[in-house]
């Protein structure tokens, strides 16, 4: 009671409450749009189950998803099914279970099992941004770590093809999930997401610089998701990570896309979709790092893997001493050569007054834009992955078109397309710079009947 009427206790606290009460204001207009646009979950139900699970150690709820197709009778056969570990953003906003309601349509596709843990930490109420840390952020990775024993104890989820992602403030955990737990963590993947560096350890940064990382933003996102995605990819990068990507795509805000971070676990599980990935072929990307623009064009689909341990000791002829190999240049795996800038190589003569010195033939010009294809050749039906190789400053300033067989079939400068005609297909590609410029380019695709290699498999059995 004394405390209640003591005027200079009210003073001291005035403050504090003060800034509590204008951050939750703030957090709540800030992030307000997203009652109707970020939280609604538009990506259609899946086949599978859906259940709320309750860990029995920790007594922690988690959403889990187990796919079409799956059989929890123990009907697997031995198989083992990659497993996405999806971090939701803050609530009331989002909660676990429309991450799992986001993800049914791609476990299907790809064959996940999808697991959201219920954490504490993201709340409008708590820290935000998230510098420390703090109680209930540490209790929410304690009780992650649980929930995935639980998991890998009652279903046939592969314990060594696991995604660690993220959507908006979920991104805080997702991060500190991959640098604490890098051996339960096979990926990450971070959407729209935010990042902290106060809350990671960047002297156990080498334990996961093989893993994979893609960090994804959209044209009108919130600008402290775009601002700390750039502070991660920056991150990443300066402390050597070798599979980063990034990439932003064309016109959408705070929307969720698991489609993209569905597709690129599956390039690292080496999973193959079931049906196409009819979302992703929507989506444009109009900036990222060559590595993010490759995998979104389906160009990428292998990652750098830590290098063999090297001889211990290598017996020489003139002694009996060991020589130890020499390591690599730091760095020196993830350089790859620019053969643009090779110049050709002449032997060199001597002049003489009958004959001017030879003049160097100079390398033939690149052109400005070309087309990277993720297949020239396949079997129907066909999807291919397209973008543009040109100028980096281009990909927001100039505009494309790309028509296929003389059909107009995308207007950005990257797209997909299912080709189901069996023959030759031409795709071309028109490039409209700012200033006027015009560049063009094409490529052959060639599609064969599925007919044919089903007939030549039936008659190579048949002999058999």
């Amino acid at each position: 009671m004394t405390h209640a009427s003591d005027p200079r206790l009210d003073d001291e606290k005035a403050p504090v409450i003060k800034r509590r009460y204008c951050v939750a204001n703030a957090l709540l207009l800030g992030f307000g749009a997203l009652a109707l646009t970020g939280c609604v979950v538009p990506q259609p139900r899946g086949g599978g189950l859906l259940s709320r699970v309750v860990e029995p150690t920790r007594q922690r709820g988690y959403w889990r998803y187990l796919p079409k197709g799956y059989s929890d009778a123990g009907e697997s056969n031995g198989k083992r099914w990659p497993l996405v570990v999806s971090f939701h953003g803050m609530k009331p906003f989002d909660n676990a279970r429309p991450q799992a309601l986001e993800w049914q349509q791609e476990a299907d596709r790809y064959g996940f099992i999808v697991v959201a843990p219920e954490l504490r930490s993201p709340d409008v109420l708590s820290e935000f941004p998230v510098r420390s840390l703090h109680p209930e952020f540490v209790t929410d990775m304690t009780a992650t770590m649980a929930i995935l024993d639980h998991v890998f104890a009652t279903t046939e989820a592969d314990s060594s093809n696991v995604l660690a992602t993220s959507w908006s403030s979920g991104g805080y955990m997702a991060h500190y999930a991959l640098n604490t737990h890098p051996e339960r963590f096979t990926c990450l993947v971070v959407r729209q997401s935010n990042f902290s560096a106060s809350v990671l350890d960047a002297g156990a940064a080498v334990q996961s610089q093989y893993h994979p990382v893609l960090i994804l933003n959209t044209q009108n996102d919130f600008k402290i998701c775009r601002e700390e995605s750039a502070q991660a990819v920056q991150w990443y990068e300066r402390l050597g990570y070798k599979n980063v990507a990034w990439v932003h795509i064309k016109n959408h805000g705070h929307e969720r896309t698991p489609d993209i971070a569905a597709s690129f676990f599956a390039q690292v599980a080496g999973a193959q979709p079931q049906s196409a990935p009819a979302v992703l072929v929507k989506r444009q990307a109009i900036a990222g790092n060559e590595d993010g623009l490759d995998f979104f064009s389906g160009k990428k689909s292998t990652f750098q893997r830590p290098p063999q341990p090297l001889t211990p000791r290598v017996a020489t002829a003139r002694s009996n001493r060991a020589v130890t190999p020499s390591r690599p240049p730091a760095g020196a795996l993830a350089r790859k050569p620019d053969y643009s800038r090779t110049q050709a190589t002449m032997v060199s003569r001597p002049p003489t007054p009958e004959r001017a010195p030879a003049i160097p033939a100079l390398p033939a010009l690149r052109e400005r834009v070309n087309i990277i294809v993720s297949n020239l050749i396949g079997i129907q039906p066909l999807h291919v992955s397209f973008r543009a190789d040109c100028p980096r400053n281009w990909l927001e300033s100039a505009d494309f078109l790309w028509e296929l067989d003389g059909a107009v079939i995308a207007n950005g400068a990257n797209g997909h397309k299912t080709l189901n005609d069996p023959g030759n297909h031409l795709l071309s590609l028109l490039v409209v710079t700012s200033d006027g410029e015009t560049h063009r380019a094409q490529r052959t695709l060639t599609v064969y009947a599925s007919s044919v290699f089903q007939s030549a498999a039936a008659q190579s059995a048949a002999g058999q």
